[in-house]
């Protein structure tokens, strides 16, 4: 029993470390230095990100049982666009380490950028699930977002909220609340939402969200907004 805990433990803080390299970026995009080096190679020669896979192929194949090579290589094929094999990489890290959550944060991921939102939804909630009372905003935050792409609103709006439970400090899901409230047509409630992240501090979106108040407010002066 001691080890089982130990081990959800270990998961866990893993777990952590990847949601805070992650953080809450918003809606923001962005790319990695490997990604960016990415290019067409009219003479065929490989790319880094080609070198990193042929790398991790063979360690996979000389250390069998060893997940984290696996998972490297998800990543990889992922920012190669490779989708297929990023999930096969990822099926084949969950039969060595089954309990792994980060797993499921991949995979999410991975289907929301393909679309796939139904699945992508799976892979999030079994995340948070797998977490168990130790709450992160970031995952959350991806999944009310993944359902505002859905038009499931009054779920978006469920995880928004207990996004601000977990950190009110976190300006982002004040601005989407703002955008739900103007799809539904509540254009009071939308102005205090967009209020309120300026209130918290966010500088990313500033000069949109000014603009977006002043729209809605013409005859609202800038300095009059907080």
């Amino acid at each position: 029993m001691n080890q089982t805990r130990i081990l959800r433990s270990d998961l866990l803080l893993s777990l952590l470390a990847l949601l805070l390299l992650a953080g809450c970026a918003g809606t923001e995009t962005v790319v990695s230095s490997s990604q960016q080096i990415i290019t067409d190679d009219e003479d065929g020669r490989s790319t880094i990100v080609d070198v990193k896979i042929q790398k991790y192929e063979k360690l996979a194949r000389d250390f069998p049982k060893e997940p984290r090579y696996q998972e490297r290589l998800a990543r990889y094929y992922w920012e190669k666009r490779d989708h297929q094999s990023a999930l096969g990489a990822i099926a084949k890290a969950r039969k060595i380490d089954s309990d792994n959550p980060r797993y499921d944060y991949l995979a999410a991921q991975i289907y929301k950028s393909l679309g796939s939102y139904t699945a992508a939804e799976k892979s999030y909630l079994a995340l948070i699930a797998a977490t168990g009372e130790q709450k992160f905003s970031g995952p959350i935050f991806e999944l009310a977002q993944l359902y505002v792409d859905m038009d499931r609103l009054d779920l978006a709006r469920k995880y928004l909220d207990l996004c601000l439970q977990i950190d009110p400090t976190f300006g982002e899901p004040h601005y989407w609340i703002a955008g739900i409230y103007l799809k539904q047509g509540r254009r009071e409630l939308a102005i205090q939402s967009f209020e309120r992240y300026l209130r918290v501090g966010n500088s990313s979106r500033q000069e949109e969200v000014l603009q977006t108040l002043q729209a809605l407010q013409p005859d609202l002066r800038i300095h009059d907004i907080r």
